[in-house]
């Protein structure tokens, strides 16, 4: 007896990956001493089993063409059949992934996905094909224009220099202020748009710009307000205006989950003249809560009292953040914003991020909406429900953390190639095409330890004050930089858009928050690495086939990734290898005796076979070779 399925292989499935709905999709097994076949399907929450047959086209397999729902979501499929006399089932590897299959050891198998979604939904191409740059405000830069007086909330520590290090004020009870301000503001972006422009940054994404207590802004007072010491609505129309002068789009940090307790709507001190939702009942703003016993008990994200929780239900809530001509999300829009990224988005309901998109392109046809999300975006589940991101009505793009942990994890040996491979090709099957070649594709954040202290493998078991003042000896941050290099190749030469996180091109180092937040290293760069960067996003810039191309991953040995991006007959095949020792070699099959331009030196390469060097790299344009 034998029983295959490969979801990834158009033998066994044909369209590959996400399909529109009302499409037909082929499901064919190939078996040998098996019979009646059945193909399970589970779609919106309903199982139904249908009869497989023999394919005339394909002798030794069974097949099933059917018609896909015409309402966007999943669809859940696996086989049962009969051989030697017993009942079988076949599905996915337990780890969840497409592709080739497995027996069922207990009768219940994982089952493949298919993701079912509106063939209407269209990601602007300014956004598929730009290159995002994440700008942290307060640490970025400073500047100055006649007028405008950086003013500081009354908590407020501003550090007297700019190379000082970030730092949290830390209470008794475990709690922490995040107080400390550097100074970085609105004017300082400005006055660096050349360098981003040179580097070669087509969008910028600004963490939260609008008025609140903390250096983060993730506790925001006032929606309508930019934070006094960043500037005001007149410096971020200065900002927008001068950014769309040199081809480069902004989009804005929408934290819309949570407020501070120190804000216009809770106002829990008093600080505001309006009567806030803690204040009185009657206030406007306390439907826009969730009290369990009015004031002091509500709910708060992740419990933090300083952050409670919105209502996100409140149709009062919903008119002031997205539905009315002056809300929050269209006035910045008008003032020049070309999208929003979506904090916390799982804990947004669903219908409220389908109402804000609709608003958003109310607005602006053209423009973004972006969601934090951590995992595999199409089958994301939060609170107990499959979320609805990539069904044609909701986020155009995630976050790719998938992304990063995967091709860290390879950097660092703790996963080979195959894997590596294997991991992004679940999310090539499982995103619609548009939504997959819009992943936000990041190594960097505001809330991850700095890709340079990551790849220079620094020990996490430090103490506080030991992280606060770890730089990394020299032997392992040229090791890190050699990796560095590598990764931010590999960002912009894979489907997607490649997100720099401000420094990370100039060489920063940190672990976890604060450290992670630190200043830009003005004068102090690692020019080699900010040539490298804007070396690799000129590359993806001036290449269709790394901008819309197809990712097609080759088998290699376990230090080499190898993929292919082609388009319209341009072929572009990408090496890296993670050994810090030993070459890497890679035979291009039908490469015979050509010679192929290595867009990273210029030199021709040998494709039979090509030799990369200890933590080296290659991009050969193979567009001469027959596809």
């Amino acid at each position: 007896m034998n029983f295959e399925h490969n979801s990834w292989e158009k033998i066994y499935r044909r369209p590959f990956g996400a399909v529109p709905t009302g499409s037909e999709v082929m499901i064919r097994a190939r078996g040998e001493g098996v019979c009646n076949v059945r193909l399970r399907l589970f779609y919106a929450s309903h199982e139904r089993y249908f009869d497989m047959i023999p394919s005339v086209e394909h002798p030794g397999y069974f097949e099933y063409k059917m018609r896909m729902p015409i309402k966007p979501g999943l669809l859940w499929y696996d086989f049962r059949f009969d051989a030697d006399g017993k009942q079988w089932a076949y599905g996915a590897q337990k780890d969840g992934l497409g592709g080739k299959g497995e027996l069922s050891t207990d009768g219940n198998p994982q089952s493949f996905q298919i993701t079912l979604y509106d063939p209407s939904h269209h990601i602007p191409i300014w956004y598929k094909e730009g290159v995002i740059y994440q700008i942290f405000p307060d640490r970025f830069s400073i500047g100055k224009r006649p007028g405008f007086e950086p003013k500081f909330h009354r908590h407020s520590v501003v550090h007297g220099s700019w190379s000082d290090k970030p730092h949290y004020f830390r209470r008794e009870n475990g709690a922490i202020d995040y107080y400390d301000f550097f100074g970085g503001n609105l004017p300082g972006i400005t006055d660096k748009l050349d360098y981003l422009k040179d580097l070669g940054v087509t969008i910028l994404y600004l963490n939260p710009i609008f008025d609140s207590i903390s250096n983060h802004k993730y506790d925001t007072a006032d929606y309508h307000k930019i934070a006094p010491e960043f500037g005001n609505y007149e410096l971020f129309t200065e900002l927008c205006r001068e950014a769309n002068k040199r081809g480069i789009r902004i989009i804005l940090d929408g934290v819309f989950n949570h407020t501070g307790d120190d804000s216009i709507y809770f106002n829990k001190y008093g600080s505001y003249p309006d009567v806030g939702a803690y204040q009185s009942e009657n206030s406007p703003y306390h439907s826009w809560y969730q009290f369990t016993n009015w004031p002091n008990e509500y709910d708060s994200w992740w419990g933090i009292k300083s952050m409670p929780n919105l209502e996100e239900t409140s149709e009062e809530l919903q008119d002031f953040l997205y539905k009315q001509k002056n809300s929050v999300v269209k006035r910045w829009l008008r003032a020049g914003a070309s999208g929003w990224r979506l904090d916390v988005a799982d804990e947004l309901p669903d219908s409220f991020i389908q109402g804000l998109k609709k608003s958003v392109i109310e607005e602006k046809p053209d423009a973004i909406l972006i969601g934090e999300v951590w995992e595999d975006a199409s089958r994301k589940e939060a609170y107990g429900k499959l979320r609805e991101y990539f069904q044609g009505h909701e986020l155009d793009s995630v976050m790719n953390y998938p992304f990063r942990d995967c091709f860290i994890a390879f950097l660092l040996g703790q996963i080979n190639s195959k894997q590596a491979n294997r991991l992004m090709m679940s999310l090539k099957e499982n995103y619609p095409k548009d939504n997959f070649m819009s992943n936000m594709n990041l190594i960097g954040s505001h809330d991850r330890t700095r890709i340079m202290t990551v790849l220079g493998e620094a020990d996490q078991s430090m103490t506080v004050m030991e992280k606060e003042n770890f730089r990394l000896r020299p032997e392992n941050r040229e090791i890190a930089v050699k990796r560095l290099k590598l990764a931010s190749l590999i960002q912009m030469t894979f489907p997607g858009v490649p997100t720099v996180y401000y420094a990370d091109e100039a060489g920063a180092e940190g672990f976890e928050d604060p450290y992670n937040r630190g200043t830009y290293p003005w004068g102090d760069e690692d020019k080699e690495l900010i040539d490298w960067y804007k070396l690799i996003i000129a590359i993806r810039n001036s290449n269709l086939a790394l901008k819309r191309g197809d990712w097609i991953p080759y088998d290699s040995s376990d230090d080499l990734l190898v993929y292919e991006r082609k388009i319209d007959g341009k072929r572009l095949l990408v090496l890296i290898n993670r050994n810090q020792n030993n070459p890497a070699s890679f035979s291009l099959k039908d490469a015979g005796a050509h010679h192929f331009p290595d867009l990273l030196t210029g030199k021709k390469e040998s494709g039979a076979p090509v030799t990369v060097e200890p933590l080296g790299a290659k991009v050969l344009n193979i567009s001469s070779l027959k596809n």
